[in-house]
């Protein structure tokens, strides 16, 4: 008999999970129908797409509230969705500002809903911990630190380890090389120079934020240093030509690249990452990097009062410490980021130890096989009801 499933996830990171765990379900039962709100990597692993979460893409409380209309249609139209395929359980993956809402919605309704890869409530608004713990089954987490906090708030949880452990293989200095060599002749690179990776971010407002300043630095960087290789990493339609094509950019030859950030933060020197998902990538590659982040004055003074942690790079959340420098707001300036950056680009001593520091966080999250382990958790819930 056919269990219907339903997977949330409304940003680029959120499909990249979504479809892991949906491949581990369907290896445990070949009659899972799920369907969902994903992208690219949830379609090409079997999932119906119920709606692009690409179109929901928002950044910032401004950006949210623009939209309010189409999530409250949103909200109607998945509750729907879910009664007419008569889904018996949903997976909630981070996008909070939806998904709490999506389980308050089910709440009482017989619907199992499973929240895997928790939003940041930790960091801010800890208030909806109380919606997690009311509105849910189960919490699956992929952060060590992330358990200790729900069960101090009573909240069921589990910690599986983090998937990109699985993703990602351990590289020695040798094959980091020869991955490098063979990443400069595919993309026309200049051989003996450096590398300098840059990661804007999945979103159009943070790409529209974050590239200008991150080329900025890297044209000073150029202009000190002679020889650089720039790659920008770009996440699933994402355009950037008018950047590209700009005259004040155009003497770093840029090369893009589109769904291979491993390769990219293999091949590169240094990395200058929009804080996100990828500075926990970019740690687990031992690619050093330099974490900045930009956003609206308003959402961050909003934002910065609402905030309980240290550090805003999860790779510095992780690692208990600032091992990753950070630049945020007006701190985000291309020169503070050009200083910080040319040592890792220039010093081989000063590379190694930020390489070494880097793959140490590899050691904190867990073992293989996270998302095979949250879908046996999933399994297990649904063959209880």
């Amino acid at each position: 008999m056919s269990i219907n499933i339903y997977i949330s996830a409304g940003e680029t990171s959120g499909d990249t999970h979504g479809a892991g765990l949906a491949a581990e379900l369907y290896k445990l039962n070949e009659e899972f129908h799920i369907s969902g709100m994903g992208g690219e990597s949830m379609s090409e692993c079997g999932v119906e797409i119920f709606r692009d979460c690409r179109d929901y893409s928002v950044m910032g409380f401004f950006g949210v509230i623009a939209r309010l209309g189409d999530f409250r249609k949103l909200l109607v139209d998945v509750q729907k969705h879910i009664r007419e395929r008569g889904i018996t359980t949903v997976i909630l993956i981070d996008y909070s500002g939806f998904n709490l809402r999506l389980a308050k919605a089910l709440n009482g309704s017989g619907v199992k809903v499973i929240y895997f890869v928790s939003p940041q409530v930790w960091a801010w608004r800890t208030g909806r911990v109380k919606m997690i713990r009311e509105f849910t089954e189960r919490m699956i987490t992929i952060f060590p630190f992330e358990k200790e906090f729900y069960q101090k708030h009573g909240v069921d949880v589990d910690y599986v380890g983090h998937p990109i452990l699985d993703r990602i293989p351990l590289l020695d200095i040798n094959q980091r090389r020869e991955k490098a060599e063979a990443f400069k002749i595919k993309n026309q690179l200049v051989p003996d120079a450096p590398t300098l990776a840059l990661f804007p971010g999945s979103r159009k407002q943070e790409v529209e934020r974050m590239l200008p300043t991150m080329l900025d630095t890297a044209m000073l960087i150029k202009k000190e240093i002679g020889a650089l290789n720039v790659t920008i990493a770009l996440a699933p339609g994402m355009d950037i030509s008018r950047y590209i094509e700009m005259d004040n950019y155009r003497k770093l030859k840029l090369a893009t690249v589109r769904n291979n950030s491993t390769d990219v933060l293999f091949s590169s020197d240094s990395a200058l990452v929009s804080s996100g998902s990828t500075t926990i990538e970019a740690a687990v590659c031992g690619t050093p990097q330099v974490v900045m982040y930009k956003t609206g004055f308003t959402t961050y003074l909003i934002a910065r009062s609402m905030v309980e942690v240290d550090y805003i790079a999860m790779a510095n959340l992780v690692a208990g410490e600032q091992i990753v420098p950070e630049f945020i707001q007006s701190g985000a300036r291309p020169e503070s980021l050009k200083k910080a950056l040319l040592p890792l680009l220039t010093d081989k001593d000063t590379w190694f130890q930020a390489h070494k520091e880097a793959l140490a966080i590899r050691d904190k999250l867990g073992e293989n096989g996270a998302y095979r382990r949250a879908a046996e958790i999933v399994m297990d819930i649904i063959k209880s009801s």
